[in-house]
């Protein structure tokens, strides 16, 4: 059984031609079935036109193929109006809903869509939000073929994946991974509750597969990164993920490399049943690390209470990590480096260079601002509360992906 993911298809009408060119190299390699992964219909997107139009591409394929929805698939309009249904559309023109549980091969391939959050919990429109209803129909599928290795596919990755994606754009903004603003730790606790679950492929993030860190694995589960086919490539690769699912149940992860006459590389096997060692490349998931990209540490604090570090950077990024996901919550972009950080009355005291001071409440979900444009809920103060966070010693390591800073054994 050979599935082709198909990344986020952003493109722009000049580039329609040559999108048509890579769809019909897809479909020399013969795949059984597709899914696109979300963040669909090009210039037209969140429009009836751009399914239309995304139909027609997906069909050069020449299998049978799912939709799912990204992020920017079911966004509100500027007002907030639900002037564009995605789910009816894509009803109507694709035929299908944009989730899906089917058996391949002896393997359960559960597709899961993005969704919109409500208005009340939300914090960014780009938000990558799944609903309880749906979260938990993925668990009774899971329930129903408990005793079948599962793949998980999402538009984005859960926390805690280690899947390189673009810094400080994803990373700050609040829509890096699932559930980032709602309930973001029920997935790594879906995949403890249901050890079946052997790979997680996503998009996303529009890179391609040449990190070392595109594939992941950590405690048992590959997480694999998924590129894309067009302009919107982040990296100026052009590539689409190829899954194989052999009878005896391994899983063959290949790249095809548009910008390279097609060629298909293999770049790992994981082994779906019994307890081989999946193989290729493939990076395991370091604890306490995070990647910054193409910024530097300055000062790393701990708060142990609520099992957090603060990392902030020559660029003037304060960053949260936090220590049960293994993952950021947030960052602001202050544009100025922190020099000191106090935590009294459930608030984070920030004193910065200049010597002002400010601070945020630790739980709110507004915590964190991105884009140079600090958040109401950042107060001014005249002098810092509380206690002084101590620093902690880290490491930093250089690889293709940027700079990684160290701070946890």
């Amino acid at each position: 059984m050979r599935i082709a993911l198909i990344g986020d298809l952003q493109y722009w009408m000049p580039e329609e031609e040559n999108l048509v060119f890579k769809m019909e190299q897809v479909a020399k390699l013969r795949p059984d079935f597709a899914v696109l992964m979300g963040d669909f219909g090009g210039s037209k997107m969140r429009n009836p036109a751009g399914y239309e139009e995304t139909k027609a591409h997906m069909d050069l394929i020449g299998c049978p193929w799912q939709p799912i929805f990204g992020n920017h698939d079911v966004e509100y309009s500027t007002d907030y109006c639900n002037d564009f249904d995605p789910f009816d559309t894509c009803r109507r023109v694709f035929g299908k809903e944009p989730y899906c549980a089917i058996e391949v091969n002896g393997v359960l391939l559960l597709c899961i869509t993005i969704e919109r959050q409500p208005l009340d919990t939300m914090r960014t429109i780009h938000a990558v939000y799944v609903s309880d209803a749906q979260f938990n129909w993925a668990r009774e599928q899971l329930l129903a073929h408990k005793d079948m290795p599962a793949i998980l596919i999402t538009h984005a990755p859960m926390a805690g994946s280690g899947l390189r994606c673009d810094r400080p754009l994803h990373c700050a903004a609040l829509d890096t991974y699932l559930d980032q603003t709602f309930n973001v730790g029920r997935w790594p606790a879906l995949l403890a509750e249901f050890p079946q679950i052997k790979a997680w492929c996503s998009a996303h993030y529009h890179l391609g597969h040449d990190y070392d860190t595109a594939i992941t694995e950590k405690d048992g589960v590959v997480h694999i990164s998924c590129g894309v086919m067009t302009c919107c490539s982040r990296d100026e690769s052009k590539h689409t993920r190829i899954l194989d699912i052999t009878d005896d149940k391994k899983l063959i992860i290949s790249t095809l490399d548009h910008n390279d006459d097609a060629e298909l590389k293999r770049d790992a096997v994981v082994n779906l049943t019994g307890t081989e060692k999946s193989s290729g490349r493939i990076a395991p998931v370091v604890y306490g690390e995070m990647l910054l990209g193409e910024d530097m540490p300055e000062r790393v604090w701990h708060l142990e209470e609520y099992d957090r570090y603060y990392i902030s950077t020559e660029k003037g990024n304060l960053w949260e990590f936090i220590c049960s996901l293994n993952e950021f919550g947030g960052a602001i972009t202050l544009e100025k480096r922190v020099n000191e950080l106090h935590v009294g009355d459930g608030r984070l005291y920030l004193t910065l260079d200049n010597g002002s001071v400010g601070s945020v409440d630790l739980f709110s979900r507004m915590r964190w601002e991105w884009d140079n444009v600090l958040s109401q809920e950042i107060r001014a103060e005249e002098a810092p509360h509380g206690t002084a966070l101590p620093e902690v010693p880290y490491t930093t390591r250089r690889t293709k992906e940027g700079v990684y800073v160290k701070f946890a054994d």
